[in-house]
């Protein structure tokens, strides 16, 4: 269910984000001329020896609209209308395009639309000195906005330096492409083959466009909350299995002591170890697979109670379950089987494990102070259940191991798979 809810939401949340950064993650500056910081200029020819005569057209009630008048004298006459950023320069990395709504009008002698050029003019102290616009590196597109449906949209990279500019101005390599991280000046010109007459530019409508969040970085960050959600629902699960396991072994240790007990050494007789398994299966199912089984039988116990008396074999048993309890790695499960036979099971834990255990487990018997002075040994069967179905197999096997182990010279680990 919670999976359920968890793909619902990451779902929703991808859609709507989808949404929203493709209607709502907008950023936009209008290039009007009456905007704080900016200002229009009105520049042509006759500063470099031209006759031409750029003035606003007095006809529109708005500032990017010039009329100019083409005329011999220089080799490239020209007029531009000019936006200037008087407070600070634009960083273009920020937009992706130029949208425009542009009116051009004029003759030509081809009678192919008229063509515009539009400049963004860069600043970089290692080449426009105190930032006159003859120094600006300009960027420039050219189109016929007759020739185009209204509004056209420029795409920032398709502006390049241009030719003539870069020809008189020697750049190291590091920058001599484009550059659009401090725009002074947005232009819009008459084109270099202008007829001579009268022209017209007006710029209806102008701004940069462009996404708060880039569409790949916004994507790749939707990549990122799934993989993150992901993690988190499996690291949540994983905890939650833990609480599971962590709970269903302390129900198990209560069962273990309400369970019956051997009245001797106090750990679960056989009925109680069928009670505990029943509800270890029942709680942990698959997980607490695969299950190990290990039978352990004290060498020559007969030979303790015919020597030393049976009060000291029971003290010998009593000591034994003891030891074997207090050095087990975990709350596995711990019984007596029947006279001086106990068995051990090991949920989560392949044979392999459980040798290693009952080999460590054997090394502590050898160290342990006995009553009477007493050597005490054990033979030890080791075998595995991988299900439920299996356990009484388990059972089974590791007791045969545990005779194998006797019968080869006891005091030894066998595992039922060797």
């Amino acid at each position: 269910m919670v999976l359920r809810w968890l793909l619902a939401l990451l779902v929703l949340a991808t859609v709507l984000g989808l949404y929203a950064n493709e209607h709502w993650m907008t950023r936009r500056l209008v290039l009007d001329g009456r905007s704080p910081g900016q200002h229009v200029e009105i520049v042509d020819d006759r500063g470099v020896g031209g006759a031409s005569e750029a003035v606003r057209d007095a006809s529109v009630q708005q500032p990017l609209a010039m009329r100019c008048a083409i005329r011999p004298g220089y080799e490239w006459p020209f007029c531009e209308l000019q936006i200037v950023m008087q407070e600070r320069d634009l960083d273009l990395q920020r937009f992706s395009h130029l949208r425009l709504s542009l009116h051009a009008e004029g003759p030509n002698e081809g009678k192919e639309p008229v063509q515009v050029r539009v400049f963004l003019r860069n600043f970089n102290p290692a080449y426009s000195g105190r930032g006159d616009a003859v120094d600006l590196k300009p960027h420039e597109l050219i189109f016929a906005p007759g020739a185009q449906p209204q509004p056209v949209e420029l795409r920032l990279s398709q502006f390049m330096v241009s030719s003539w500019w870069s020809q008189g101005h020697a750049l190291p390599l590091a920058i001599v492409g484009p550059e659009l991280d401090r725009v002074r000046i947005i232009s819009f010109s008459t084109s270099g083959q202008t007829t001579v007459g009268q022209h017209l530019i007006r710029v209806e409508a102008a701004e940069l466009v462009g996404d708060w969040v880039a569409p790949e970085t916004f994507r790749l960050g939707l990549v990122g909350l799934w993989m993150f959600s992901l993690l988190g629902y499996l690291a949540w699960e994983s905890w939650t299995v833990r609480g599971r396991l962590r709970h269903s072994m302390k129900r198990s240790r209560v069962l273990e002591q309400m369970a019956l007990r051997d009245s001797l050494t106090r750990v679960a007789n056989r009925d109680g170890l069928d009670r505990a398994l029943e509800l270890l299966l029942q709680v942990q199912g698959d997980t607490g697979f695969p299950l190990s089984v290990v039978f352990v039988d004290v060498d020559h116990f007969k030979r303790v109670n015919d020597g030393h008396g049976h009060e000291t074999g029971d003290q010998v048993l009593v000591l034994l379950a003891h030891t074997l309890r207090a050095n087990l790695p975990r709350d596995d499960l711990l019984a007596r089987w029947g006279g001086e036979e106990f068995v051990i099971v090991m949920p989560q834990t392949p044979a392999a494990e459980a040798v290693a255990v009952a080999e460590r487990l054997r090394q502590v018997l050898a160290h342990t102070e006995w009553p009477a002075g007493l050597r005490v040994t054990a033979s030890w069967g080791v075998a595995q259940a991988v299900g439920a179905a299996d356990v009484e197999a388990a059972l089974r096997e590791a007791d045969q191991a545990m005779y194998r182990a006797k019968q080869a010279g006891r005091d030894r680990v066998i595992s039922a798979s060797a």
